[in-house]
């Protein structure tokens, strides 16, 4: 009789430690809500990847755009021929601002942009940037949707991006990638893009790239691409490239300041002289440039440039353009062991 009591006030025992355990495992039976049929079944997660927020911030302030030009170029022709154009633009102030690819745009006589919301507004060109191949236009409407915008986007390679745009005239489109590159991808001597694997198709030229949050990182150009595949290769699947926004917003802001951009210029060519040393390697002068004419040769390692470090050809060349026109810089150069200081002239940049 004592073993039987015994064993049943161990079972007891037992099923009271048991059913505490289970208690603290499953909160809900606290409540007396019963056990969850969901608890021994294959849950999916309720907390899914969406851009849906970034495309919801960026999108409205991405337009379609329309522009008419009359081409005169061409074999044989006798008569003027109209060309209508597709492309997109982004919204920058709710003043009416907005950037796109000046090709997009150029040569236009009529300029139409659509909005998100259904208007059709005719834009005015306010300038463009041939190098960057930018332009502004400005429209006259109230209740505009400004793209969010930073400071500093800090984009970072690794970073996943979204191409907003107008390919084909589909409307708006939205295509996902990661930032691969930012480099000048030997595409000119003056700017780095930012390279990505986000679909460009025709139409998407001047649209934004943002980043994962909806603020824009860049404008958008499919022409770009299409340079990559005439001259180096047949294919150019995955590849391709933006203006990053902090030289876009500085572009547009020179060109409504003045209808243009300024950039000085010397007229040389060079290269950073190793990984282990600084300065920049002359590799070329232009025949009768501001360097020439300073006294610059080819093979002169240039140290300073009004007496800050000739670290990096791209900031070396990016300070050159930001001087004035008719402003002197003294470059500290080193010939052959022997250090000089050399006074040029700027130009402006054709």
């Amino acid at each position: 009789m004592l073993k039987s009591l015994s064993f049943l006030l161990k079972s007891i025992l037992i099923g009271v430690i048991i059913s505490s355990i289970i208690l603290l495992l499953v909160p809900d039976l606290r409540q007396g809500s019963g056990l969850p049929l969901t608890l021994f079944t294959e849950q999916e997660s309720s907390k899914k990847l969406s851009f849906n927020p970034a495309v919801n911030a960026a999108g409205p302030a991405v337009v379609n755009i329309y522009s008419q030009s009359i081409e005169r170029s061409g074999y044989n022709r006798r008569q003027p021929i109209e060309r209508t154009s597709l492309g997109s633009g982004v919204i920058m102030t709710s003043t009416g601002y907005i950037l796109t690819c000046y090709h997009v745009i150029a040569n236009a006589k009529l300029i139409l942009v659509g909005l998100q919301d259904g208007r059709l507004e005719e834009a005015h060109i306010i300038g463009y940037d041939p190098i960057t191949d930018l332009a502004v236009l400005n429209i006259s409407v109230e209740n505009l949707h400004p793209v969010p915008q930073l400071d500093d986007p800090k984009t970072l390679v690794g970073d996943v991006v979204l191409a907003l745009g107008n390919p084909y005239n589909l409307g708006q489109t939205v295509t996902k990638g990661i930032v691969s590159r930012i480099s000048n991808n030997e595409l000119n001597n003056y700017f780095d893009y930012i390279q990505t694997d986000a679909a460009l198709n025709e139409g998407n030229s001047g649209g934004a790239l943002v980043d994962s949050e909806g603020f824009l990182i860049g404008i958008n150009n499919a022409n770009f691409k299409t340079r990559i595949s005439r001259s180096r290769v047949e294919s150019v699947d995955g590849v391709s490239f933006a203006v990053p926004y902090n030289l876009a917003k500085k572009v547009m802001g020179e060109i409504i300041a003045t209808g243009k951009v300024t950039r000085g210029a010397l007229g040389f060519v060079g290269q950073q002289s190793g990984p282990s040393s600084a300065g920049i390697m002359v590799t070329a002068v232009g025949q009768g440039s501001p360097a020439e004419q300073g006294g610059l040769q080819i093979r002169d390692l240039i140290l300073s440039v009004n007496d800050i470090s000739a670290n990096s050809i791209r900031d070396t060349l990016d300070y050159i353009a930001d001087t004035v026109p008719g402003d002197t810089v003294t470059f500290e150069v080193n010939r052959d062991g022997t250090v000089l200081k050399l006074d040029m002239l700027v130009a402006e940049l054709q």
